[in-house]
């Protein structure tokens, strides 16, 4: 009886094993085919990793406040917002996973250049802009998507990639449906206007 639960217990923890290692392998596959359509502006390549469902946040700047939008699918010809295109980045970095590096608004710089996988925190760039957003949303919006946001937060990682070139590309993939989306496109972070 002891001998069967052990043998048990055992392979329930090797099932365990095998399942996160799975989870990080195809957290870099999925990082490496995002970037990969982003540099060649495949839509068809990086829809495949929009949620149908739940579609994709883009966070961008109007005036003084981050905002956001909620768009059912990425189009490369039509960015959102509309006056920046997205990033083309070329990069072989390796994925480092710490954490992630910082924007200096005045040198207009990153502290550091690669590819990296923040999986030491909660970035909650999402839920604080939608609390800075109280009062321009109704009551019912706010209550549904702030809980829509922070829920997100919890299964999500944020990738930061800085080429060669400075070009940067900031995205969060979450872990849905054993399968990870690409579900935010930060476009704040290096929006300096205000």
């Amino acid at each position: 009886m002891k001998s069967k639960l052990l043998l048990l217990l055992l392979f329930l923890l090797v099932h365990l094993q095998n399942s996160a290692q799975n989870k990080k392998v195809l957290l870099e596959e999925t990082i490496t085919n995002v970037i990969i359509a982003f540099r060649e502006k495949n839509t068809k390549a990086i829809n495949n990793y929009v949620s149908k469902e739940n579609g994709i946040t883009i966070l961008v700047k109007y005036g003084v406040l981050n905002n956001y939008k909620i768009i059912d699918s990425l189009n490369f010809k039509n960015p959102t917002p509309n006056y920046l295109p997205y990033a083309e980045p070329v990069s072989n970095a390796k994925i480092t996973y710490n954490t992630s590096p910082t924007f200096d608004c005045n040198t207009y710089t990153w502290s550091t250049k690669g590819l990296f996988c923040d999986t030491l925190k909660t970035n909650a760039l999402l839920s604080n802009t939608i609390k800075n957003l109280k009062y321009e949303l109704s009551s019912t919006t706010y209550s549904n998507e702030l809980k829509r946001a922070l829920d997100l937060e919890k299964i999500s990682y944020r990738i930061i990639l800085v080429d060669k070139n400075d070009e940067d590309l900031i995205f969060y993939l979450s872990y849905i449906n054993k399968k990870w989306m690409l579900t935010l496109i930060d476009r704040v972070t290096t929006d300096c206007s205000a």
